[in-house]
């Protein structure tokens, strides 16, 4: 038990290191000695865990985009009323976790990172909608963009503003615009949040 947790203790180090690093500058510029510099470790601990540079990106957004999948399903589900309650631990708390999220959708990330976002959120609203699968593009396919791209584009707004933020805007109140506008539509929405 304890070598597994000195273990995932290391794997952090490595994929905080690693981020910190890609925040600067695109992962084809990373070395995998700056990493294992800036963790605090060597090359050799570092191949332990990681084949390449590439491998720690895949295996840190994999982690990423798992534990993303649970909060949103949970969370379609609750919009749905299909459960009674939002568990506020599926909630992407972490100021780390976020700032993963906001390094892989800026100017260094990986442009794909966005799109797996988007897929997953899609196939939280499919599992949980009954539709017509034999129409190939339906209503509800580009009622289902509009949704996840506004959904994707305003945590992805605050994400690269949150620090410029004055007051401070809370990923708290970033869905409560959005359960707003759900609830009341964008007229509503306009007029209430103007002046705040």
């Amino acid at each position: 038990m304890r070598e597994r947790h000195r273990s995932q203790e290391t794997k952090e180090r490595f994929k905080k290191a690693f981020f910190a690093l890609y925040a600067e500058k695109k992962i084809e510029k990373i070395t995998i000695k700056e990493v294992a510099d800036l963790a605090g470790f060597n090359r050799g601990t570092f191949y332990l865990y990681y084949k390449s540079i590439y491998d720690l990106l895949q295996k840190s957004e994999q982690e990423l985009l798992d534990d993303f999948a649970k909060m949103i399903d949970f969370n379609v589900q609750f919009y749905f009323g299909l459960i009674d309650s939002p568990d506020e631990s599926r909630q992407p708390n972490s100021l780390e976790h976020t700032e993963y999220i906001r390094i892989l959708n800026g100017e260094n990330g990986d442009p794909r990172f966005k799109s797996r976002m988007k897929n997953i959120i899609k196939d939280a609203y499919r599992k949980h909608i009954s539709q017509d699968n034999s129409v190939r593009v339906s209503k509800f396919e580009y009622l289902l963009e509009y949704v996840v791209e506004a959904n994707i584009s305003i945590f992805q707004y605050w994400f690269m503003n949150r620090d410029k933020d004055f007051p401070r805007i809370s990923l708290k109140d970033v869905s409560e615009i959005i359960q707003y506008v759900d609830q009341n539509g964008f007229k509503k929405a306009f007029e209430t949040f103007a002046d705040k």
